[in-house]
């Protein structure tokens, strides 16, 4: 009774695991947090597993009696089989020459048998046939005679399945059930292994409610053994994916990818099914994160075929994601520039603004007392010719603050300048540092192998999309500043070497460069910076326009700087003013 206690209360864990509600779906999905949080503590369930194995090990170093040392050593290939393949084979085969040393023949073909199944399940099949060559099989009984049954079968299985030569594939499936047969014949209706052939015999003749029933015997009897119980979720995955009762297979074949998680197993079938079925119904990311932790458990188990069998799907969830990846991440980068140099430039407008606001508030009150100044002037013109002089050296000094307001004005827009030049630059540096972010991306998607990938972003010309942008903002903006600067410009040449605009809403390469020197930005060097240009392209390009000029070829570059400039407020008005 206690024992049946005991059993039930296994058997109630996986349905523990998760909570259950009434809703499939919402089923599933309450697993797939379970594998989430269970992937992110993996390393814990593969340490669990690791520390067993080391125990083992050191039971092997104190070099105990032969059938304490086969013991572990079977134990050491049970809990290397679905973590390592290579040190399972290694185990398995130090198990083998132990029971053989001990004159124990049935052991040693018993672990001779699983070393012949653990080989073909790796694609070792020549390996595997031998194995099964060497054992003779008239001196075998019991569980030994079973396990070379059932390698038998598994290693016909195999070949028939990567056969293409239909004439091979019919012998091999045909010694398969010769040998599924024998297994049948040798075990126990109750026993682990005729439960699960059964239920795939039922499976292949189509008649999956029955192959069901068996895998309800099977979990009746083995559901709560946690290794067990991974293999009966994903043959019940399988049942139900043929019957078409998605709600269930996708159920089934998430709790089985969470066992072999917690149960510390890389060998994952469960797991790259799961992430192929989520990748189907577009959850990208989550079945990137399963494949991947695939790719990871795959290279732990040390076999080819798993890799083979899991790239196509790593490849295609890979490159999708990645492609999804690429493309928000551009998008994103995008938005942040534009909304950054946006909000650099409203910034800069209202500081310019408000700089501008106050000036013109002291220009109208400085006016406006100077009215007040001349009115009284007058009146005691009117009264008094003797204060003539003393009026018209006030009147000067009017005159005098007058050219100081306008050369204000001058300074204001020089500052104007400064904050446009910076702007320019800024832009500059945030073309370069989106240049140095792509190349990192390329970096690190690189050191993840994804090669091809890496020639897609490789050959990406975000750089010139981002420098033919900020030409196009300096254009209209410089354009806006200085509405009659390329007609001003051309009055400075001849008219042979006048220059045309294409669009007037864009400089050519000549104009912009004399552009930026009218914003101050004289130095070659910093033009070729920002045009992206070798210093001599600059150089030639100035001394090609400046050979066409119709002035002073030294005075050129100044005329270009005054350009829009205001006049100034000369002595000749202040006198006038007097006369007045």
């Amino acid at each position: 009774m206690k024992v049946s206690l005991v059993r039930i209360l296994l058997l109630l864990v996986p349905a523990l695991c998760v909570s259950v509600p009434a809703v499939a779906g919402v089923r599933a999905d309450s697993v797939y947090r379970c594998i989430d949080a269970a992937i992110d503590s993996a390393d814990v369930y593969f340490q669990a597993r690791e520390g067993r194995i080391k125990a083992l090990k050191e039971r092997l170093g104190r070099r105990p009696a032969p059938a304490v040392r086969y013991e572990a050593e079977f134990k050491l290939w049970e809990e290397y089989r679905p973590l390592s393949n290579d040190s399972a084979i290694v185990y398995i085969e130090m198990a083998a020459r132990t029971a053989a040393a001990m004159g124990d023949m049935a052991a040693a073909a018993k672990c001779k048998a699983i070393e012949a199944y653990q080989c073909s399940s790796s694609g070792m099949y020549m390996e595997a046939h031998d194995l099964l060559s060497s054992i003779d099989r008239q001196g075998l009984s019991g569980d030994a005679l079973v396990h070379y049954y059932r390698s038998r079968a598994h290693l016909y299985g195999e070949l028939g399945w990567y056969s293409a030569v239909p004439r091979l594939k019919r012998r091999y499936a045909a010694m398969q059930q010769l040998y599924i047969d024998s297994l049948l014949s040798v075990t126990d209706e109750s026993h682990p292994l005729y439960l699960q052939y059964m239920e795939k015999r039922m499976y292949d003749a189509g008649d999956y409610y029955g192959a069901l029933r068996y895998n309800d015997k099977w979990m009746r009897m083995s559901g709560h053994v946690p290794t067990e119980y991974a293999i009966i979720a994903y043959y019940r995955y399988l049942d139900y994916k043929m019957l078409g009762n998605e709600a269930e297979w996708t159920y089934w074949v998430a709790m089985s990818a969470l066992a072999d998680i917690r149960n510390g197993t890389t060998d994952q079938a469960s797991m790259w099914e799961l992430a192929n079925h989520l990748y189907t119904v577009g959850d990208d990311k989550r079945a990137y994160e399963y494949i991947d932790f695939v790719c990871g458990c795959i290279e732990k188990f040390h076999t080819s075929m798993r890799s083979m069998q899991v790239l196509p799907v790593l490849s295609t969830i890979s490159s999708k994601y990645q492609q999804g990846m690429a493309s928000t991440n551009h998008t994103l980068w995008l938005l942040v520039t534009v909304v950054s140099l946006f909000a650099m430039f409203i910034l800069a407008l209202l500081f310019y603004v408000n700089r501008q606001r106050k000036r013109l508030a002291q220009a109208r009150n400085e006016l406006s007392r100077k009215n007040e100044q001349l009115t009284a002037l007058n009146a005691d013109m009117k009264q008094a010719m003797d204060s003539l002089d003393k009026s018209n050296r006030q009147l000067t000094a009017t005159g005098g603050r007058l050219n100081e307001a306008v050369a204000g004005l001058d300074e204001s827009n020089r500052v104007k300048e400064k904050y446009i030049g910076l702007f320019l630059r800024q832009c500059s540096s945030y073309i370069d540092r989106m240049e140095a972010m792509r190349r990192e991306q390329l970096a690190l998607i690189k050191g993840k192998r994804y090669a091809e990938l890496y020639d897609m972003v490789k050959k990406h010309d975000f750089r010139d999309k981002e420098q033919e942008e900020l030409f196009e903002i300096f254009d209209s903006t410089f354009i806006r500043l200085f509405p009659t600067f390329v007609d001003e410009f051309n009055q400075l040449l001849r008219p042979d070497s006048r220059i045309v605009l294409p669009d007037q809403s864009k400089l050519t390469t000549g104009v912009r460069i004399f552009a930026l020197i009218r914003l101050g930005i004289d130095d070659s060097s910093k033009i070729a910076e920002f045009l992206h240009y070798s210093v001599n392209t600059i150089y030639n390009y100035r001394a090609k326009i400046k050979n066409g000029a119709a002035v002073n070829r030294d005075d050129f570059e100044d005329l270009v700087k005054a350009i829009g400039s205001p006049k100034s407020v000369g002595g000749d008005k202040a006198g006038s003013a007097c006369g007045a």
